[in-house]
């Protein structure tokens, strides 16, 4: 059971994954509370080999896609750690609803910050969450949904939108499962020979997911925002914030994730946030995606996402300790309300891209520059108490791939973004 005076030696954080994600996890909890994690990974990669906060316990190849595997694993975590609260923290859709379709096994040993599996169901799946929208009288793009299995339907389908569209899978776990048979996570579809030619290729791939077709709405980068949080386990959402996205990443895994993140408080979004996250009942992390339209400045919703988001530190750049909020959480422990209050830009890819050439607004380039001259652009990778020769030479190295993936998938910014 979870008490209310552990200290850090009987808490570990348990992170699933090996991206940037993972060791930002590591890090705000070792931040917040000297804690150090446990990374169960299927493969060593650079943001989480060779640190000092967190210790790796590299498991074979496909454990995660397979339920029993991934509970034995966690159960053993368990066995040989008796004495200590265990922390699951994942960051992938599938892994989110293997939590939530677990809990009653896992409970016991582990506090879990995420919904139930119907909440978790409602935010991933893209109609549920335009139909919840919808209710809530908040604007999102006009979409229609396709199923692969019936080719019958898909002209009349595409009758209901207005081109050019953008294509996502109905449910956001399911992408891993067909990604090697082609289907992305978002793809483009400028008229409605495209999308026809995208649904036979994807059909004659054997995918027969549920797709969404959704308006494309225009703007660059810079029109996306993110706003991310925690919600408590009676509801209260103690942690929001956001943030304006100066450049995303393009190349086609991480497609609609941001790279550049400059922190701005929009309490409009913030308040709209919530009251998303509390019709759909989530608990612990989550994360939105939001577009402002520049035809008329009205926000478009498009993703909700039951969990804390792959570019989750900006919040802490801009003073949100969303460690601070899970820990109180844990513990039972009444805490402050939080919302970012410092400025500050945090960045993946290298932050001198933040540049004329892809913040094409004036004013806004002149903010970003304000900014850059208060306070310096912060990386997760750049952790002062885990600094390395080998962490410093991994993060040059893919501070430069960055840069080299940019120039090839985004070499010039565009009116819509893709």
């Amino acid at each position: 059971m979870i008490g209310t005076e552990e200290s850090a030696s009987q808490l570990l954080p348990v992170v699933i994954g090996y991206d940037i994600a993972t060791y930002s996890f590591a890090r705000i909890f070792h931040e917040a509370a000297g804690l150090r994690s446990l990374v169960i990974s299927d493969a060593p990669r650079g943001p989480i080999n060779d640190s000092r906060i967190l210790d790796v316990l590299l498991v074979p190849h496909g454990t995660f896609d397979d339920d029993a595997q991934f509970l034995r694993v966690l159960q053993e975590v368990a066995a040989d750690h008796p004495t200590q609260q265990l922390i699951l923290l994942v960051n992938a859709d599938e892994h989110v609803e293997f939590v939530a379709n677990h809990r009653d096994e896992l409970k016991e040993r582990y506090f879990l910050p995420y919904a139930t599996a119907a909440a978790v169901r409602t935010a991933n799946s893209k109609q549920a969450m335009a139909d919840l929208l919808g209710g809530l009288r908040l604007s999102v793009p006009m979409r229609t949904a396709v199923d692969l299995s019936d080719p019958q339907g898909w002209s009349e389908r595409l009758t209901e939108v207005t081109f050019p569209v953008v294509v996502k899978p109905e449910s956001g776990s399911e992408l891993a499962e067909n990604w090697n048979q082609g289907l992305r996570k978002v793809s483009v579809a400028r008229t409605r020979e495209d999308a026809m030619a995208l649904f036979t290729r994807w059909h004659d791939n054997n995918i027969r997911t549920r797709l969404i077709v959704q308006e494309l709405i225009p703007g660059d980068d810079t029109t996306q925002w993110v706003v991310n949080g925690y919600v408590d386990r009676t509801g209260r959402i103690t942690a929001c914030g956001s943030g304006r996205v100066l450049l995303g990443l393009h190349q086609p895994e991480y497609l609609g994730n941001a790279g550049i993140i400059l922190l701005e408080r929009r309490d409009d979004l913030i308040a709209d946030a919530k009251r998303i996250v509390q019709a759909v009942g989530l608990r612990g992390f989550f994360s939105l995606d939001v577009k402002v339209d520049p035809r008329n400045g009205s926000a478009r919703w498009l993703d909700l996402n039951p969990r804390i988001g792959r570019g989750h530190y900006y919040l802490k750049v801009g003073g949100v300790d969303l460690a601070s909020a899970m820990l109180s959480d844990l513990r039972g422990l009444e805490t402050s309300y939080q919302t970012n209050t410092r400025e500050g830009i945090f960045c993946i890819v290298p932050a001198f891209l933040a540049n004329r050439r892809y913040v094409r607004d004036a004013e806004l380039l002149r903010r970003v520059r304000r900014t850059r001259l208060r306070r310096r652009p912060i990386n997760p990778l750049a952790y002062s108490a885990d600094r390395s020769v080998r962490r410093t030479i991994y993060r040059l190295g893919n501070g430069f791939n960055q840069w080299r993936r940019m120039r090839r998938w985004y070499p010039r910014p565009t009116d819509s973004g893709f």
